[in-house]
């Protein structure tokens, strides 16, 4: 025998309430919103380019002197597809054990923000890893990037530690970096990204009006600096980034063609399987991620 009506619409409340209640607790972040910029077309797939910089203005001659952007590297997003599932015994319900339910659920949604919260991460994680690599075919943090092939190689990896001195290295690095015409692209470091390791330095370093270690009551230069503890960055490193080209669609990039975070249930599941009583929702995602360019970001990984 089928659930009632009533039956049904009570439980599927319930379990819907459950799962959305886990996604909308803000200690469950996955942070892809906060990293990526987010795609949400609906394609089968996307390509990107990576372009070279327009030259500077000529001086007028008579006639307008038109420019020619050189084509770069091309990064084709596709997404990939992920699954899971709530199956729930009819005697659960008709037992009234409501806790068993709330608990299975709980599991279920866990894996799903779990798997998105390590898949967010993964590129930060093996920045310095050829396991990985991007358009210009080196890893994120690289000392052999190029912005189009054929100009010059470009690092911007580090094994520097995290203090005032070394900011000031990498973000004088970045601001340095030059596009394929040799013109400096004066990118502004602006935040750093670090795992549990940094968390009390960065606090002590940009989280005072006063610069820290210093005796003097010095003003601090950085104190307007943000900085973004993510808690599955392992190890010593951390990332100087400029937040706005990070997520402004040239840097990492995440293309979400469907939300694991919906759940889903078969119309007529109330009913539930003849042969096993089971009643059933699933939870079906397709996703990718990367990056398009390199400069947005550099990386140290001290020793």
């Amino acid at each position: 025998m089928a659930l009632t009506e009533a039956q049904f619409i009570a439980l599927e409340g319930n379990i819907r309430e459950v799962w959305d209640a886990y996604f909308k607790n803000p200690n469950n972040k996955d942070f892809i919103s906060d990293l990526y910029n987010v795609i949400t077309r609906k394609t089968a797939q996307f390509t990107d380019y990576t372009l070279g910089a327009p030259g500077r203005m000529h001086k007028w001659n008579g006639s307008v002197q038109y420019d020619s952007i050189e084509t770069g590297y091309t990064k084709q997003y596709k997404p990939e597809k992920f699954d899971t599932g709530i199956q729930v015994e009819r005697d659960l319900y008709e037992d009234g054990e409501y806790e068993a339910i709330k608990t299975r659920v709980n599991n279920i949604v866990q894996g799903v923000q779990t798997t998105l919260l390590y898949d967010g991460v993964a590129p930060f994680n093996g920045a310095f890893s050829t396991a990985t690599l991007g358009p210009d075919s080196a890893a994120l943090c690289s000392a052999t990037h190029h912005l189009v092939p054929g100009d010059t190689a470009q690092s911007n990896t580090f094994t520097l530690s995290l203090d005032y001195d070394n900011l000031e290295t990498i973000l004088n690095a970045m601001e340095n970096w030059v596009n394929d015409r040799g013109d400096k692209m004066l990118i502004n470091g602006n935040m750093i990204i670090a795992g549990q390791y940094w968390r009390k330095t960065c606090k002590q370093l940009f989280g005072s009006d006063k610069e820290a270690y210093t005796a003097d009551n010095q003003d601090n230069a950085y104190k307007d600096f943000s900085y973004m503890i993510h808690p599955l960055i392992d190890g010593k490193k951390f990332f100087v980034v400029n937040k706005e080209i990070m997520k402004g669609g040239s840097g990492l990039n995440w293309f979400m063609r469907k939300d694991p975070r919906n759940l889903e249930r078969d119309g007529d599941i109330a009913k539930g399987d003849f042969n096993t009583e089971m009643l059933s929702w699933k939870a079906v995602g397709r996703w990718v991620k990367g990056w398009t360019n390199w400069h947005w970001v550099a990386g140290s990984n001290p020793a």
